[in-house]
């Protein structure tokens, strides 16, 4: 088997584990929300409520770290390359913009 193979299927393979994971994920949230929502005591106990908002914001930590992170690059200014053959002499240029 070529590497490129065995690369390709295990990045398919944990993307598959990955979104799995997340539906199981929310639909184990859901049952514990209506089953919290069924019992009254549930309703009043604070470790339960806890408990959910605790797996709630360890869920959303990657994506508060990847805004934070791509707000280090709002900055950086953008180059641009384009190639082209010049009309009169057909020698090719390299034309550099940068964005203001």
């Amino acid at each position: 088997m070529k590497i490129k193979t065995i690369w390709k299927w295990t990045k398919i393979s944990w993307g598959l584990l990955y979104i799995g994971f997340v539906v199981v994920f929310v639909i184990f949230l859901g049952f514990f929300m209506a089953g919290m929502l069924k019992d009254q005591k549930a309703l009043i106990d604070t470790a339960a409520m806890s408990t959910i908002t605790l797996l709630l914001a360890l869920v959303s930590l990657p994506n508060l770290l990847v805004q934070l992170l791509s707000l280090l690059e709002i900055n950086q200014k953008k180059t641009f390359t384009a190639t082209k053959k010049c009309p009169n002499c057909r020698h090719t240029i390299d034309l550099k913009i940068t964005e203001d």
